[in-house]
């Protein structure tokens, strides 16, 4: 029983540059208000929430396992996105080309109503239709080790 098991992190350089652009942007309201020492508490909400989205992007990861039970994905450290399908739920299964910013509006996790998405970059995805026409894409860096282990174990059920 081989597992497929998956890790992606958000690391393209320009969403590193927007949000240390971002950051910096923020910040300009807190230094243009420290030499006339009129410092004020609200000139520290901007950068510190905008910071603290950075950092959140930096940590998040995608986590995708296909083994002998279905296909997981899950972004860490949310808890409230993650998803489990189990073969026997899955009317389709396979890997495919998608367009991410026409189909799903960019990278993330994204989608609404019946068709939802979970990647994080390119445009290769694993994708899942359910017996209930649910419509789920995992983003994947691996298209053929993703489709390799799809047939191992979709076709056993």
């Amino acid at each position: 029983m081989r597992v497929f098991k998956e890790t992606q992190r958000f690391r393209q350089w320009w969403l590193i540059l927007v949000m240390i652009v971002a950051v910096f942007a923020s910040a300009i309201p807190l230094f243009s208000s420290l030499p006339a020492q009129e410092f004020q508490f609200t000139s520290i909400i901007a950068p510190f929430f905008t910071l603290a989205i950075f950092v959140l992007i930096f940590i998040l990861r995608l986590e995708t396992k296909i083994n002998s039970k279905g296909i997981s994905a899950r972004f860490e450290p949310l808890p409230l996105f993650r998803r489990n399908y189990k073969w026997e739920d899955i009317e389709e299964c396979f890997v495919r080309s998608y367009a991410p910013v026409s189909e799903y509006g960019g990278w993330g996790i994204r989608g609404f109503g019946k068709a939802k998405a979970y990647n994080v970059s390119g445009n290769k995805g694993i994708q899942i239709i359910t017996k209930n026409k649910e419509r789920f894409l995992i983003g994947t860096e691996k298209p053929d080790q993703a489709r390799k282990a799809i047939l191992r174990n979709f076709k056993k059920v």
